[in-house]
C-alpha cells in the first residue's frame, strides 16, 4: 500500500482554509436561518432569517414605525376656517395656467379636479417670498383628472399648473374643500 505524507505546512494551510470556510458558512447562513443573527444582511436578502422566525412571530404585525404617524390634538385642530370651493379655467390651445391656494404650514384640504382633455399638470408649493422658487409635489405628462389630499409642508401657495399641449381649448375644473385660506387664479387675466 502506497503512503502518502503530508507535509506540516500543506496541512496547516489546509485547516486554515477549512477553518475560514467554517466560520464563513456560519457567519453568513447558519446563523440567520437558526437564530435570526444576520451580521452582514446576507441572511434577510436570501430570506433565511424568516427560517428562524417561528409561526406566531410570521404572523404577527410588524412593530416597525409606521409611514403615518397617530394623530394628536395638534394635528386634528385647525384654526383656519372650514371652507369649499370650485373654480374653473378654460386653457387656450399651446398655454397654461395655474389655480392655488393660500396656506399655512399644517393646513389641509381634499381635491379633486378634471380636464376635457389630457393636460400635462405640475401640483406644487411655493414658499411665501420665495420668487421663482417651488417645490414639486405630482408631476404628470398627460392626465385628465385627479384626486387626493394635501396637507401643506410649509406656509405659502399650493396648487396646480396645467399645459394645454393640444391645439383645441380644454377645460379643467377643481374642486376643494378644507381648511385653507382661499382659492384664487394667480396671474388671471
Amino acid at each position: 500500500m502506497d503512503q502518502y505524507v503530508v507535509a506540516p505546512r500543506t496541512l496547516t494551510k489546509a485547516t486554515a482554509g477549512a477553518g475560514v470556510a467554517a466560520a464563513l458558512i456560519l457567519t453568513l447562513f447558519v446563523l440567520p436561518a437558526e437564530r435570526g443573527i444576520d451580521l452582514t444582511g446576507i441572511g434577510s436578502a436570501i430570506g433565511l432569517t424568516r427560517m428562524s422566525q417561528t409561526e406566531k412571530e410570521m404572523t404577527a404585525p410588524s412593530q416597525a414605525p409606521t409611514a403615518i404617524p397617530i394623530p394628536n390634538r395638534a394635528m386634528i385642530e385647525k384654526t383656519t376656517a372650514l371652507r369649499s370651493d370650485e373654480m374653473t379655467l378654460t386653457l387656450a390651445p399651446h398655454t397654461g395656467a395655474e389655480i392655488k391656494a393660500h396656506m399655512r404650514e399644517g393646513d389641509h384640504f381634499i381635491f379633486r379636479w378634471e380636464a376635457s382633455a389630457p393636460v400635462k399638470v405640475d401640483m406644487h408649493g411655493e414658499r411665501v417670498n420665495a420668487g421663482d422658487d417651488f417645490t414639486s409635489y405630482w408631476k404628470e405628462k398627460e392626465l385628465s383628472a385627479a384626486q387626493g389630499d394635501l396637507t401643506a409642508p410649509f406656509e405659502g401657495t399650493h396648487g396646480w399648473y396645467w399645459h394645454n399641449r393640444s391645439d383645441v381649448p380644454i377645460t379643467v375644473t377643481v374642486k376643494t374643500v378644507g381648511f385653507y385660506g382661499d382659492l384664487f387664479r394667480p396671474h388671471a387675466e
